[in-house]
């Protein structure tokens, strides 16, 4: 029996998550659950799986949900909360899923302390790694990755020295604008970014998904954890998002991982690794006909793949610079205060402008982070200044 910790459980991955338990009530068991704003929602969960610690993001909502509990759990918020609820002393596994750097503090902690951390939160490994590593060394813990690319891997790789691998290739689907022309994606709105083809998700992952942001934040935490080079991570377009991952060796052959487009499934396998269960989500239908389609991703018409594989190339805290521009972009787009374009443009000038630096520690990671937040918001505001809102 596994005992979860779930960080993030109202998002998508958090209610997967929730799914994946009811599908092995003998195998895992959930005591404490971590949400946002959704209070509502994490009232329901509660009811429902009666975790012994709960966290909201606000005191005001801890308030409310005191008062609307049908039973008595410890009850916290903010920061704090989260590392309640990752290092409560019943929970040995720790489901790390909420969005942004906002989990990185809780992510480490949680191996520290020798949790099995199962990662949905990619930035915790994009920005801070190689610490993240340190601190399950340090501590005991164990890193598995939920996103289904890197969970792929897991799978293909089986600890294969890095040595003996020509390359890694994730798949993306192209999001909503694959075969838009570059005047068109330049113009896109927000209605229309997101408007995903094939994953439901939330508004920061979809955007990033049409930039193809998240595919290079994928790479960047497919290099972390399997100690690969950016020579060896490359990026395959498959809109149909059916093979999710590949792995080229030097004699020229591949293998693929193939499974449903269903997060539950990558969900599971870190959940309850090395085994292999029947759950909530059906055996592939190989029955049924069905073409495959793969091509390369274009630089042009989606730039942000590219400054991710600069930020890898350069190392150091280069990626938590990027990442947190990019947060900070995608969030003014989403609010009206910028086009579509000016993302990759604001994640641009933030990677030109502030130097990395060699990584050293979490402190320093946190400083990168407000670092490029405070150039990028001032970045937005000329924009704004200058053009109007778009």
């Amino acid at each position: 029996m596994r005992h979860l910790a779930l960080l993030g459980s109202t998002g998508s991955i958090g209610t997967s998550t929730l799914d994946v338990v009811r599908a092995h009530p003998d195998r895992l068991s959930v005591v404490a659950l971590a949400g946002g704003r959704n209070r509502e929602l994490l009232r329901d969960q509660c009811d429902a799986f009666r975790p012994r610690c709960v966290s909201v993001g606000s005191k005001g909502d801890a308030e409310w949900l005191r008062a609307n509990l049908s039973y008595r759990p410890e009850v916290h918020w903010g920061d704090d909360g989260l590392l309640a609820c990752a290092l409560h002393a019943d929970a040995d596994t720790v489901v790390a899923a909420i969005v942004g750097s906002a989990g990185l503090a809780s992510t480490e902690a949680a191996l520290r302390a020798g949790r099995r951390v199962c990662v949905a939160n990619k930035e915790s490994l994009v920005v801070g790694g190689a610490l993240m590593h340190e601190a399950a060394r340090a501590g005991g813990g164990e890193l598995l990755p939920v996103d289904s690319e890197h969970a792929a891997l897991h799978q293909l790789l089986d600890g294969r020295d890095p040595a003996s691998i020509r390359e890694v290739r994730i798949t993306a689907s192209g999001g909503p604008f694959r075969d838009w022309p570059l005047a068109r994606i330049q113009a896109a709105t927000i209605q229309e970014a997101l408007n995903h083809p094939t994953w439901k998700m939330g508004p920061k992952i979809t955007i990033d998904s049409a930039t193809l942001m998240n595919k290079g934040l994928e790479v960047i935490e497919a290099s972390v954890l399997f100690g690969l080079t950016a020579d060896q991570v490359a990026v395959t377009v498959h809109p149909q998002s059916q093979v999710h991952a590949m792995v080229g060796f030097h004699d020229g052959s591949y293998q693929l991982q193939v499974c449903a487009n269903d997060m539950k499934l990558p969900i599971q396998y870190c959940l309850l690794y090395p085994d292999k269960q029947p759950g909530p989500v059906a055996p592939y239908p190989w029955e049924e006909a069905r073409t495959w389609t793969f091509e390369a991703p274009d630089l042009a018409r989606f730039p942000c793949l590219g400054l991710a594989f600069e930020a890898l190339r350069e190392g150091g805290t280069a990626p938590a610079l990027l990442n947190a521009a990019n947060e900070v972009a995608v969030a003014a787009f989403l609010q009206g205060q910028l086009g579509f374009w000016d993302i990759q443009a604001c994640n641009r000038d933030t990677l030109a402008r502030i130097p990395a630096a060699p990584l050293a520690s979490l402190g320093q990671v946190l400083d990168a982070d407000r670092a490029a937040r405070r150039h990028a918001e001032g970045w937005v505001r000329t924009r704004v200044r200058s053009f109007g809102c778009p």
